[in-house]
């Protein structure tokens, strides 16, 4: 690296580190501004739609999001400058860094302009402030596109498939991802704890926003039981066998390089659908698994049991810069 971009990196961690320290100071200014006006007690707890159900002393309230946005704060410039840390790692930590800040700002700035507004903190009524405290967790995003992005290191297959002039080829397997099934099982014992009372008791409209998440986390990981990959003329695509709603799609001419590979889960998130800084991946276990890597420099990656055949495909595909399907030849390991 040159001594230029080693310098535009540093400058764009340094930023990014100091971005995490907003928060904070946030909560500082506004409390040196409020201080003479604040309450005894500041509202803290909401159950449903209605008024505060629990209060905190001032005191209490503000070490609690002191803590909890100047944490953050302090690991964000320490993680700038820790050395040994891969640029893929730091940006992950800058945002979940970044969510914790923004919350820990954003709460107490409602818990005190709110009770300071309404006088009695068990009168505060959050409504659809709401939806701020939700806003607020995306404050990880920026620390997040300040932060230097990954360098991506991949390899192109070198196998390739022989075709007529007028064929092309199409590949296709069905994975069934056990953990998923088992996670949406338990978030279906987990919401019928949670909010079954409510339903008994008729009760669904005060718990309707947190029933409606519940319902939505079900569906979406009940998606990714069964999953259809597809490679043909079109790239690879990545459908819901039990939905059938497409959850990937990459197209043919987006494909920069194609690769398999073994993959393991410390170095894709972790189990299950995984959501990285320029990566994304579907890990249901240590193993062979397929790698694509976008003209735009983003990565995706799936495990599989005959990776090479898709791969070695879509290389073909891609290399011959075919737009349409002609006599479709099925490819198989």
């Amino acid at each position: 690296m040159s001594d230029k971009n080693m310098r535009a990196e540093i400058t764009r961690r340094s930023l990014a580190g100091a971005s995490l320290c907003v928060p904070v100071l946030v909560v500082i200014i506004s409390w040196l501004a409020w201080r003479d006006a604040l309450p005894a007690e500041l509202a803290s707890h909401w159950s449903g739609s209605g008024p505060a159900d629990d209060a905190m002393a001032v005191g209490t309230l503000l070490a609690l999001n002191l803590a909890l946005s100047g944490v953050p704060a302090v690991a964000g410039v320490a993680v700038s400058f820790w050395p040994g840390i891969s640029a893929r790692a730091r940006r992950g930590t800058y945002f979940f860094l970044g969510v914790f800040g923004g919350m820990g700002a954003v709460t107490w700035l409602l818990s005190a302009g709110l009770t300071m507004q309404v006088g009695d903190p068990y009168e505060v009524v959050l409504g659809p402030w709401v939806i701020v405290s939700i806003v607020a967790a995306g404050y990880g995003l920026i620390p997040f596109a300040i932060s230097p992005k990954p360098r991506f290191e991949a390899t192109d297959v070198a196998r390739r498939f022989e075709f007529a002039p007028s064929e092309t080829g199409a590949w296709s397997q069905t994975i069934t991802g056990n953990m998923f099934a088992w996670v949406a099982i338990g978030l279906i014992v987990l919401g019928s704890v949670i909010y079954g009372p409510a339903v008994i008791d008729g009760r669904v409209s005060d718990q309707f926003f947190g029933i409606a998440v519940m319902g939505a986390a079900i569906l979406l990981v009940a998606s990714f039981i069964r999953l259809r990959v597809t490679a043909d003329w079109r790239g690879l695509r990545v459908v819901s066998a039990i939905f059938r709603i497409p959850l990937k799609r990459i197209r043919l001419e987006a494909i920069d390089m194609i690769e398999a590979a073994e993959l393991r889960p410390t170095e894709w998130g972790g189990w299950g659908y995984r959501i990285m800084p320029g990566r994304s991946a579907v890990i249901l276990r240590k193993g062979p698994g397929l790698i694509v890597t976008t003209t735009n420099q983003k990565q995706f990656a799936i495990t599989l049991d005959d990776p090479e055949t898709p791969a070695a495909l879509l290389a073909t595909l891609r290399d011959g810069n075919s737009a349409a399907p002609g006599d479709s030849k099925e490819v198989t390991s």
